[in-house]
């Protein structure tokens, strides 16, 4: 990085240690990080308004000489009214509190240019808490031109101890510094064809607007900047796909396997995508170089059999194929299902479990090979696990692993293919971020035997009806979930809890009905063991959190009833939604809501199509949001938003794509500054995303 934009911001003048520390609240940590830090808005202070032409609710600016002051007590201290006025007529400005330099800076006779919201309060016109500066010399009968007045002023984003003047004052010493530092990376011919301002142009358009700005002059500034973020991704996506595209990877013959009859002994036909998905992993497996695939699907899409029917291509080659569960639940569920499955076409699937997983008659039938699909969860990463040839990792649920556990286990084999699998539909402006460096396949059909699940959404008052409903269930045989978002009770949120319910529902409402408690805090063996009680019919009732969310399946549950959905995001929704309707009854979800926050939930009635949910899920709420704040993988934009921009996401990703293909290892004079900047911008970022 370049060394003015990489000095650290408390270097700068008037900035110090104290103030550096309330910046990196705000992500700002050097030069660099502040030109970064764009203005939520502007505001036009160049015409002065008089007095007598001011009207309520608007903001203006305004130059007037001080008339009076006064200080009004209340109760332990005291706010400041200060009456102004020009030669049309007067106005007053007012302090919740009264400070020593305000009463200094307004003395009688004082000249002050001021900015704010004008409103009518006791019969007069009122700015409270007005920004304002002393006028010292007048130039043509106007105040000179400042940071803050005379011209169109940047708004920035606030917080405690960080003030707009001070923001401001900043950026001015920022600019001065680092502007003859700013050198354009894009290639020249690209930005003029796309007609996209220069770096520093841009820069000084955004923090410094001209005194008379051309028309879109700010908003083209932004563009450009996004446009820089986006494309110096997508290039490190598209050059980190290229690398793994040359990888060598062990060639399989489809012919070798026993693929058409594992197809044929299924008790049911795939679904036309499964079976896209299924010719697209084949063509991967055909060539010399290791695939990196997502496969991605809603609830009960049928992604697992997608995932059965690699492992057998894999095993009819010789190769070994291990499957990475989150839980040990999951992984025991997948275990059962391949037994079913592929013991007809001779393959033997192998459950690791941390309980076995010492085992040296279990470490020696995959040494040996003779385990043809090694079924776990973090048990498959130990050293003391050797494959004898692993050609094939599958990740279920992928972003609950980090990439280095996915990579320990890639590393077990010699260029093993790599196949991936999430039941969290993320739309496609959010996979372009997250996953370009993959190849990714949507299964959107579902298998014509699901019946859909049944959704309405209820208020609290009726809960009564909740309760009858439930038993209904439970007297016919059937299991249900019911959801709370907090483990315990909070003082400062006035929601119901997993626990303080699950005392209530056993004693009074379901008395009798045999019901079991699962959150997040319990130890993991505990939670393991409720699952399979639950599963094995010993309990007709699951008061839980969000910790079901993925990886149960229990065909006998057909009911769930999620308290406070909307402390919850759609997607989670649709996921615990999930939970039920894994049977041949029809299945029912229930939201308790609160009567003023369901419009919000209806698209919960009208759809079960998970990747439509997620649409309005990241539209509503974010990326950030949208993947969980701690999730790994989302790169952090510091102006781009994947939403709102996503035009110009497109763009950067043709733009990317097509220099690759001219250049793909940018090696060509005017790419080598871009190959610099991606290098040095999003080196940690791409290690981190998905694929390692």
């Amino acid at each position: 990085m370049n060394d003015v934009l990489s000095t650290d911001i408390q270097f700068i003048k008037g900035v110090g240690p104290k103030l550096a520390k309330v910046l990196s609240k705000k992500g700002i940590a050097t030069i660099e990080d502040a030109l970064y830090f764009i203005p939520r808005g502007y505001e036009d202070r160049r015409k002065i308004t008089k007095c007598r032409e001011l009207i309520p609710n608007r903001s203006a600016t305004i130059l007037v000489k001080v008339i009076a002051q006064r200080e009004i007590r209340q109760g332990r201290g005291s706010r400041l009214e200060v009456v102004v006025g020009d030669d049309t007529g007067q106005l007053v400005l007012s302090w919740f509190q009264s400070y020593p330099h305000l009463r200094e800076d307004f003395k009688e006779g004082s000249s002050i240019v001021c900015f704010g919201e004008v409103k009518f309060f006791r019969s007069a016109l009122q700015i409270t808490h007005p920004e304002y500066e002393k006028i010292l010399e007048l130039q043509d009968g106007k105040p000179k031109a400042s940071i803050n007045f005379g011209r169109v002023v940047p708004i920035y984003s606030e917080t405690e101890g960080l003030h707009q003047k001070t923001i401001r004052r900043m950026m001015g010493e920022v600019i001065k510094l680092s502007l003859a530092s700013l050198d354009d990376s894009l290639p020249d011919l690209m930005r003029t064809r796309l007609q996209l301002p220069t770096l520093r142009s841009s820069f000084r358009a955004v923090h410094f607007p001209d005194e008379c700005p051309k028309e879109n002059e700010i908003t083209k500034a932004v563009q450009r900047i996004i446009f820089e973020e986006f494309f110096v991704l997508q290039l490190g996506l598209g050059l980190k796909k290229q690398k793994q595209q040359k990888e060598k990877a062990p060639i399989f013959n489809i012919s070798h396997s026993s693929l058409e009859p594992f197809i044929k002994s299924l008790p049911f036909e795939l679904t036309g995508s499964q079976r896209l998905c299924l010719e697209e992993i084949k063509r991967d497996l055909e060539r010399p170089f290791t695939m990196s695939r997502l496969i991605q699907g809603d609830v009960g899409c049928g992604k697992t059999i997608i995932a059965f029917a690699a492992s057998v291509i894999a095993g009819g080659n010789g190769f070994q194929t291990a499957l990475m569960a989150p839980t040990e639940l999951l992984a025991q569920q997948h275990f059962q299902t391949a037994k079913k499955f592929l013991s007809g076409v001779g393959l033997t699937p192998l459950l690791l479990t941390h309980a076995n997983s010492k085992s040296k008659e279990v470490l020696d039938l995959i040494s040996t090979g003779k385990a043809h699909l090694v079924i776990g969860t973090h048990a498959l990463f130990q050293k003391t696990v050797t494959f004898h040839r692993l050609g094939l990792v599958i990740v279920d649920e992928q972003h609950r692993f980090g990439v280095e556990q996915r990579n320990t286990l890639i590393q077990k084999g010699e260029g093993a293919h790599l196949l991936m699998m999430t039941a969290t539909p993320i739309p496609r402006t959010l996979a372009l971020t997250l996953y370009g460096d993959l190849d990714i396949t949507v299964i959107k059909e579902k298998p014509a035997s699901r019946i859909p699940i049944v959704t309405s959404i209820i208020w609290d008052r009726e809960r009564v009806k909740l309760y009858a409903k439930l038993k209904e269930r439970i007297q016919r045989g059937e299991q249900a979930y019911i959801i709370y978002p907090l483990v315990e009770a909070s003082e400062k949120l006035e929601l119901k809890s997993a626990t303080e319910m699950y005392e209530t529902l056993r004693k009074d409402v379901f008395a009798g009905i045999s019901i079991a408690l699962l959150h997040g805090r319990m130890k993991a063996d505990e939670k393991e063991q409720i699952l399979i009680d639950f599963k094995n019919n010993r309990y007709q009732i699951l008061v839980a959190t969000t910790v079901i969310e993925v990886g149960i399946d229990v065909p006998n549950a057909t009911m769930i009833a999620i308290e406070h959905p909307e402390r919850l995001g759609l997607s989670q929704l649709h996921q615990l939604r999930g939970r039920v309707g894994r049977g041949n009854i029809q299945s029912e979800c229930v939201l308790v809501a609160d009567q003023f926050v369901t419009e919000r939930l209806r698209i919960m009635e009208r759809s079960d199509d998970g990747f439509e949910i997620a649409e309005e899920d990241l539209r509503l709420r974010g990326p950030g949001e949208f993947l969980g704040t701690r999730q790994s993988g989302l790169p952090g934009f510091r102006v781009g938003h994947v939403i709102r921009d996503v035009e110009l996401l497109g763009l950067a990703r043709n733009e990317a794509l097509d220099i690759l293909q001219k250049d793909p290892n940018l090696d060509l004079p005017e790419n080598r500054k871009i190959r610099s900047l991606v290098e040095n911008r999003w080196k940690e970022k791409l290690e981190r995303l998905k694929g390692g």
